[in-house]
C-alpha cells in the first residue's frame, strides 16, 4: 500500500501499532485548535450529556471531563485501538461514571431517542457513506433544542494534501450547513476560522 493511502487509512480509522502510538499523537496536536474551537462554540454547562462522535486520540476527552466539567460524556469510535486507548487514559473518569467510551458507527448509534444535549463530530464526515443516514441518526438520538456541531478542514484547503485522494469525501463549508438544514436542524449556521491561512476551521451548527 502506498504511503499517503496508508496514511489515509488511519486517518479514517487509526489501527494497529502505528495507529495507538503515531497516529492518535498526531490527531491530537493537530486538532487541538479545532477541537478547543467546536467545545468554545457549543456553549457546554456541567449539567449537559454530551455525545462525541469520532474521539480520536483523545485530547477532546481530556478538554470535557476536565475542562469543561460535563455532568456526562458519551463517546463513540469505530477504531478499537483508540477505544482501547481512552479506556486506559481514562479509567478514573469511566469508574467514576462521568465518561463512556464504546466502539460504535455514526450510522448505527446504540442509543435510545432524546439523549443527549450537545453533540459534535471533528474531521469524521470525510468518511461517511451516508450523510443524510448519519445525521438522520445524530438527530433522532438529541434532545429537543439540542446543539449539534460539525467541524471539517474545507475542500479548498484539504485538496492540496495528497492523501485526501484515498478514500476523503471533501466538503465545502457550504455543503455542510445545506446538509445539516436537510437534515431537519434549525438555525444551521457556519462558523469559519482561519480562512486565509493554511489550515483553517469550519464550524457547521444547527439546533435539533
Amino acid at each position: 500500500m502506498p504511503l499517503k493511502q496508508f496514511f489515509a487509512s488511519q486517518l479514517r480509522a487509526p489501527h494497529g501499532w502505528f495507529g495507538s502510538h503515531v497516529t492518535a499523537n498526531l490527531l491530537n496536536r493537530h486538532n487541538k485548535k479545532i477541537i478547543d474551537s467546536t467545545l468554545a462554540l457549543l456553549e457546554i454547562a456541567p449539567q449537559h450529556h454530551v455525545l462525541e462522535i469520532g474521539f480520536g486520540g483523545g485530547y477532546s476527552l481530556q478538554r470535557l471531563t476536565h475542562g469543561y466539567r460535563a455532568s456526562a460524556v458519551t463517546a463513540i469510535d469505530i477504531s478499537p485501538e483508540m477505544v482501547h486507548k481512552a479506556q486506559s487514559n481514562f479509567s478514573r473518569e469511566i469508574r467514576q461514571g462521568r465518561l463512556r467510551v464504546q466502539i460504535g458507527d455514526v450510522s448505527h448509534m446504540p442509543f435510545a431517542a432524546s439523549v443527549f444535549d450537545r453533540a459534535f463530530t471533528i474531521n469524521t464526515i470525510y468518511f461517511w457513506p451516508d450523510p443524510a443516514n448519519a445525521l438522520a441518526e445524530i438527530r433522532r438520538v438529541l434532545k429537543e433544542g439540542a446543539l449539534l456541531a460539525i467541524s471539517i478542514r474545507s475542500r479548498e484547503k484539504m485538496q492540496k494534501r495528497e492523501f485526501t485522494k484515498y478514500n476523503f469525501q471533501l466538503y465545502a463549508p457550504q455543503d455542510v450547513h445545506r446538509i445539516v438544514e436537510h437534515a431537519g436542524f434549525r438555525n444551521v449556521h457556519i462558523d469559519h476560522q482561519d480562512a486565509h491561512k493554511t489550515v483553517d476551521q469550519a464550524i457547521i451548527l444547527g439546533t435539533r
